[in-house]
């Protein structure tokens, strides 16, 4: 493989073991050997561990869901796809398998979580009662562990959190429509009841009204379960107040798409409406034009960093005091 790739052996090594110390032109190189050649090193592995496995055992990382959402139910989410894929190709890229799962209604880990079966697990989310809180706090194993995505359970703060910062969301989205002119602006909320959507209102509100913009707030108090129905009732109450408003923030970008097509159904110019969305959803985003800004929150950032960080931990390189990172949102531009 080497000599294919015109690499010592050392290098190949170091691919394999610590990618991120090779450049990306060399990774790549070495790559399309492995690809040609479809190579695949045992996960675990004979003889002496390199510094970057020292703590693998049994080569199997667990990412568990600690939300009421079914496995199925995960993958049809917006974001968790993108994270869930994320963990997986980095783990992957060092040679780990990865173990998929969720808590129970009685906040049971699933039985692969533990010393015997993984080397280390990543929790995102919290139990959705405080029952399965309570069970999970007892369920919950000895071994490195990782919090990532948003929101956590861990309040005796034991583990690293990795998080994208929901509260810079809603200010990025006042400060982008307040560039060009903007005077009233609208702000859509499928979800009320879902608490990073809540602040992203409060952070977009008191931006926006900071740089003198006028926010008019769109939100269903009843959200019914067929999705295109809550898309029509906000595109309803928006055309009986949309007087004057020439700019719109929606908390992620699926909702944008349908609620745009529900306006263009009525008649209304919505093309004309300077909007900016939330996750950058490629899936909704490449059927909206003109193509409207968005904010990436990191996502795939974020699984990459938190199978980093779990590494360490399961390597002894990080030891002591724990580490809470936010990872800051970026605004990607529209097409004005």
């Amino acid at each position: 493989m080497a000599r294919t790739a015109n690499v010592s052996i050392s290098t190949v090594s170091r691919f394999f073991n610590k990618p991120e110390s090779l450049s990306p032109q060399i990774a790549a190189k070495i790559e399309k050997v492995v690809a040609k050649t479809n190579y695949r090193p045992r996960i675990v592995r004979p003889g002496p561990k390199a510094a970057t496995r020292i703590g693998i055992r049994t080569g199997v990382i667990a990412l568990v869901s600690l939300c009421d959402f079914s496995l199925e139910q995960l993958w049809r989410l917006p974001v968790l796809p993108i994270l869930i894929g994320s963990v997986q190709s980095t783990l992957l890229r060092r040679q780990l398998s990865l173990f998929l799962g969720n808590l129970d209604k009685d906040g049971r880990l699933p039985e692969c979580v533990s010393s015997r079966r993984c080397d280390g697990v990543i929790f995102f989310s919290k139990p959705p009662t405080p029952e399965a809180a309570a069970g999970f706090r007892k369920s919950l194993p000895d071994l490195p562990t990782v919090w990532c995505f948003r929101d956590h359970a861990d309040e005796e703060h034991r583990f690293d959190h990795i998080f994208y910062d929901n509260s810079a969301v809603g200010p990025i989205a006042a400060e982008y429509l307040a560039s060009p002119g903007h005077r009233k602006v609208a702000f859509f909320n499928t979800d009320p009841t879902h608490s990073a959507f809540g602040a992203r209102e409060n952070g977009f509100c008191e931006r926006a009204r900071s740089l003198g913009l006028e926010p008019v707030v769109f939100k269903l108090e009843h959200p019914e379960r067929e999705v295109q129905k809550n898309y029509r009732k906000l595109a309803v109450d928006f055309l009986r107040n949309c007087d004057d408003i020439t700019g719109a923030f929606f908390c992620v970008d699926h909702d944008m798409l349908g609620i745009q097509i529900e306006l263009l159904a009525a008649g209304y110019p919505a093309r004309n409406l300077d909007m900016i969305g939330c996750n950058a959803d490629e899936v909704a985003l490449q059927y909206l034009s003109p193509r409207p800004a968005t904010i990436d929150i990191k996502i795939s950032q974020i699984g990459q960093m938190a199978v980093d960080q779990l590494l360490r931990r399961i390597n002894g390189e990080s030891s002591g005091a724990v580490n809470e990172i936010f990872v800051k949102p970026e605004l990607i531009k529209g097409e004005r």
